[in-house]
């Protein structure tokens, strides 16, 4: 698929996680990373689907084919440091992790200096989703992706880890050129405090998104559309979680998957809800590609009815 013309692209982190999970279970060298966890969650829906990433020098070659052969295109993919960005994913409950590069891992630094510009291909994609990175690097590619692609749909996600200052998301120029901001209710506690999250969420959408979903885990996502000014609770799909990793940022490629379909949040958030599920049917961004989509369609039709508006 080299070279192809996508219909979204998702930008970010390959990564090779060591995954420690609370029931004392390890995985080694488990396909990861936001920009590929969300391009994953796309897929799903039948989207062609590019990551615009940084691969290290020792990223193994089959995996990019694993990657290729499950119909994402990895043009967009450039080899960076001689080290890939290597991360311990420590669990300490289901709802709780922390992420740790390890000492043969590249920096995220590194990475991002390294992931080169958009492709040419890709300049013409309908929609992008700018998953974690560091804060200054997520503003400049959003800052590229309008001057590229001006009516593209863009959809952000953040991060907290304790390897850089998260305190930079607070600029209010920040959520400025993005049409849905996708962060986890964790995320929002430890940037901005859940405090009547009602207003919180108006004061950040009046800062540029028109919709914003803060995931809760197990709990759903909740959603907030600026123009209707409408919430929505969207439960999470019943099936049996073997581990969490990933589940957000396969979210926010459904989302966005469906963002570009349908241009409607509401059905955006069913179909991220939906990509999340079966993330957590397995171990590594590589569980859910070549998923079923008259079972995602499934899925889809039984999650509509469960949706509850809501007045915070």
């Amino acid at each position: 698929m080299a070279g192809a013309v996508v219909d979204v692209v998702t930008t970010g982190y390959l990564t090779l996680d060591d995954l420690v999970l609370h029931d004392d279970r390890v995985v080694r060298d488990a396909l990861g990373g936001g920009a590929l966890y969300a391009a994953v969650g796309a897929r799903i829906w039948g989207a062609t689907v590019g990551i615009h990433a940084c691969a290290g020098g020792d990223y193994p070659p089959r995996y990019l084919r694993r990657i290729e052969g499950g119909g994402i295109d990895t043009s967009g993919v450039t080899v960076g440091p001689e080290r890939s960005l290597r991360l311990w994913l420590l669990e300490e409950d289901e709802a709780r992790k922390q992420q740790l590069p390890k000492l043969a891992s590249a920096t995220v630094v590194e990475m991002d200096a390294k992931r080169g510009p958009l492709p040419d291909a890709y300049r013409g994609a309908a929609g992008f989703h700018v998953a974690t990175s560091l804060p200054a690097t997520q503003s400049a590619m959003v800052r590229a992706i309008r001057t590229a692609a001006p009516t593209a749909s863009v959809t952000l996600d953040v991060w907290t880890e304790s390897f850089f200052d998260a305190g930079l998301y607070r600029d209010p120029a920040f959520l400025a050129g993005v049409d849905a901001f996708l962060p986890s209710d964790k995320e929002v506690e430890a940037i901005w405090g859940l405090a009547d999250l009602s207003e919180r969420l108006r004061s950040l959408a009046a800062l540029g998104p028109r919709t914003i979903a803060v995931k809760r885990g197990g709990q759903g996502s909740l959603v907030f559309d600026r123009s209707r000014d409408m919430f929505w609770e969207v439960p999470a799909v019943p099936v049996s979680a073997v581990d969490t990793t990933g589940a957000g940022d396969a979210y926010c490629g459904g989302f966005l998957a469906g963002l570009v379909v349908a241009g409607d949040p509401l059905d955006a958030a069913l179909r991220g809800t939906v990509s999340a599920s079966f993330v957590v049917e397995g171990h590594g961004a590589q569980a859910a590609l070549g998923t079923d989509p008259s079972e995602a369609e499934r899925r889809l039709a039984a999650l509509r009815p469960r949706v509850r508006q809501v007045w915070p």
